[in-house]
């Protein structure tokens, strides 16, 4: 089989995929994409969250660090 033809062939399937999705799909394209936005967002404001969490409990530890440190120093 040349490159060529199963070049040929993906490109045959990928188009026969794209059609049986745009086909079958369970919802209108507008409602798909308001709640992919949706999660998205919440998807983005829970990394927030949780960086946020992480930066607070990093500069509490560096805190803590640096008192121990300044401690150590005086001693």
């Amino acid at each position: 089989m040349k490159k060529s033809e199963v070049f040929g062939y993906l490109i045959l399937a990928f188009g026969l995929g794209a059609i049986i999705g745009i086909l079958c799909a369970p919802r209108k394209g507008e409602e798909t994409r308001k709640i992919l936005t949706e999660k998205m967002e919440d998807n983005c404001k829970q990394v927030c969250d949780l960086v946020t969490d992480k930066v607070v409990k990093f500069r509490n530890q560096f805190s803590d660090y640096m008192e121990d440190l300044k401690e150590g120093i005086e001693k």
